[in-house]
C-alpha cells in the first residue's frame, strides 16, 4: 500500500475531478487516518492478535455478564500501532483487550444492560496471558499487523452536508444533492481501492467507521445516552476497533454484519475505557 501521503495525493486528484480547489479543501479536511488490521508474510506482526488469550493485570479479572465469561475478541499492542486519528492512551497503557458476548449478539438490543455484555480492559507493559475460565472461548490466535489508510466519512454523515454547504441534508430534493453524490462517487470508487491493495475484510483502528447501515458515531451517541446514566460528553467520536465477519476466526456478526468499539476522544485521553461503546450493524 503506498505511504500516507501517497493516498493523500491520490485522493486530492479524485476530488478533483468533480470539485473546484475550495471544495477539495473542504472535504480533504474530512479526512482521518486509520489503521487495517492484515496478516501474511509481508506484513510486520508483534504481540496484536486476533482470538487466542487475553493480556491482562495481575488483580484484573476475566470480564463476565452477569455469571458468563466473555469472549476475547482481540489484543491490541498499542506500541505497535503507527499513525491514525487516536489520541495518546493514558501513561502506563500497552494492551486492549476487547471482549464480547459473542455467542449472544442480541442481547445488545434485548438486554436492560446492554453494555454489560462487551468490554475493554486496559492492561500495563506487565501485563501476562490469561487462561480462559471456559475452554470454548479460547479460539486461535491470529497474529495482525497494521496499515495505515485514509478513510472518509459516509455521505449520509451530517457533516458531509455541512462540509458541502447542503443545508436540508444529504438527500433530495436538495438543489445541491448533485455535490452529495459527488462525493458518494468518489469515496465508493476510493474504498474499492482499499479493498484491492488489503482485501474485503474491514477489520481496522481509527478512522472513520466504515458503516453497512446508518453513520456509527451518530448511532452510538443515540443509543448510549438512552442506556447510561451519564452520557457521552460531547466530545468527538474515535473508532478504537471495528471487526468484520469472519470465517476464518469463526465470527458471524448477524448477516454479514460489523462491530464498532467507539469511545469519545476525551474519554479515551482520560483512560475511560468503561465509557467504550459498541454497536452492530448487519448488511
Amino acid at each position: 500500500m503506498w505511504r500516507l501521503d501517497r493516498q493523500r495525493e491520490r485522493l486530492n486528484r479524485m476530488f478533483g475531478r468533480v470539485f473546484d480547489i475550495t471544495t477539495v479543501d473542504r472535504v480533504t479536511g474530512l479526512i482521518r487516518p486509520g489503521l487495517r488490521l492484515v496478516t501474511g508474510e509481508d506484513v510486520a506482526v508483534g504481540r496484536s492478535h486476533l482470538g487466542g488469550l487475553p493480556r491482562l493485570d495481575g488483580t484484573a479479572p476475566w470480564p463476565t455478564h452477569f455469571e458468563t465469561p466473555l469472549d476475547l475478541l482481540a489484543v491490541i499492542d498499542v506500541a505497535e500501532l503507527g499513525p491514525c486519528d487516536l489520541p495518546g492512551l493514558p501513561a502506563g497503557t500497552r494492551f486492549l483487550n476487547f471482549f464480547f458476548l459473542a455467542d449472544r449478539p442480541e442481547l445488545l438490543w434485548t438486554s436492560d444492560e446492554p453494555a454489560s455484555t462487551w468490554r475493554v480492559v486496559p492492561a500495563g507493559p506487565d501485563a501476562k496471558e490469561r487462561t480462559a475460565p471456559v475452554e470454548r472461548l479460547v479460539r486461535p490466535a491470529r497474529p495482525v499487523g497494521f496499515v495505515p489508510v485514509l478513510t472518509l466519512p459516509t455521505w449520509e454523515d451530517e457533516v458531509v452536508a455541512r462540509t458541502l454547504g447542503v443545508a436540508e441534508g444529504p438527500y433530495p430534493p436538495s438543489p445541491r444533492y448533485h455535490l452529495i453524490e459527488r462525493y458518494s462517487a468518489v469515496t465508493a470508487a476510493w474504498n474499492e481501492l482499499v479493498r484491492d491493495h488489503l482485501g474485503a475484510v474491514e477489520n481496522r483502528i481509527g478512522g472513520w467507521p466504515a458503516p453497512l447501515q446508518a453513520p456509527v458515531f451518530h448511532r452510538a451517541e443515540r443509543d448510549s445516552a438512552s442506556h447510561r446514566s451519564s452520557p457521552a460528553d460531547g466530545g468527538p467520536w474515535r473508532l478504537l476497533l471495528q471487526l468484520d465477519t469472519n470465517d476464518d476466526s469463526g465470527w458471524s456478526w448477524g448477516d454479514g454484519g460489523r462491530l464498532y468499539f467507539v469511545i469519545t476522544e476525551s474519554r479515551l485521553r482520560a483512560g475511560e475505557l468503561t465509557a467504550a461503546w459498541l454497536e452492530l450493524q448487519s448488511s
